[in-house]
């Protein structure tokens, strides 16, 4: 299948993108093929298999043929080579970066997302900034209905975010706090035991948010 090439992507941030255009409402999952982790649209492969199968025959879902696992194996090595990427400096690479730990607690600390730096919008690798004022409504609704977190957005629940804090200029005038980045700071909590061990190796290093978004052109 060809669509392939258009549909494994090196960040989360890409395939979910991507799933939204295809109307899969940016749900993703992460694929391994020949060791390498890649990103792509629908919940499960089987799930994307299925959605171009209805889409351009109408019926079940062809399996994939051991040439054609071979030459997506091909595929996905050559985007993780113009990439410059591995599989663990993928989460290294993403804004976010976890600040701070506390073993005893199990608490990770750090921005969760950074939308201005010293003033100025910060472009995210899609090309896509956020308002400062979009973010702060969409903080307030998560912690108020959501908190939970999830290992690559996917499976059951592993930890919570235990404090929050937007950090817009208005709000650090008003709190005396003095910060040349404009974003969420959070605190998150892990429980699941194979999740910290990654944080503590570093193979998880980093934040990373999802949602949905009305685009506009700036």
């Amino acid at each position: 299948m060809a669509q392939y090439a258009n549909d494994i992507f090196t960040t989360e941030a890409e395939a979910i993108s991507r799933s939204m255009d295809l109307g899969l409402d940016g749900v993703t999952h992460v694929s391994d093929y020949n060791g390498q982790a890649v990103f792509m649209p629908a919940a499960s492969h089987e799930a994307y298999l299925a959605f171009y199968g209805q889409g351009e025959a109408g019926g079940e879902p062809e399996e994939p043929s051991v040439d054609r696992i071979e030459a997506l194996r091909a595929i996905v090595q050559e985007v993780l080579k113009e990439a410059g990427t591995s599989v663990s400096e993928m989460t290294k690479n993403i804004e976010g970066k976890i600040l701070k730990t506390d073993d005893e607690q199990r608490m990770v600390y750090g921005w969760a997302s950074v939308v201005t730096e010293d003033g100025e919008a910060v472009v995210d690798r899609q090309g896509d900034v956020i308002e400062a004022a979009t973010l702060v409504k969409a903080v307030n609704e998560f912690m108020e209905h959501v908190r939970v977190g999830k290992a690559m957005h996917t499976g059951e629940q592993v930890g919570t975010v235990v404090h929050s804090l937007p950090i817009t200029k208005e709000i650090g005038d008003a709190l005396g706090i003095q910060s040349n980045r404009e974003g969420w700071v959070v605190a998150y909590k892990v429980f699941d035991d194979t999740v910290w061990a990654m944080v503590k190796s570093g193979e998880l290093a980093a934040f990373s948010i999802g949602g949905r978004a009305m685009k506009e052109e700036i």
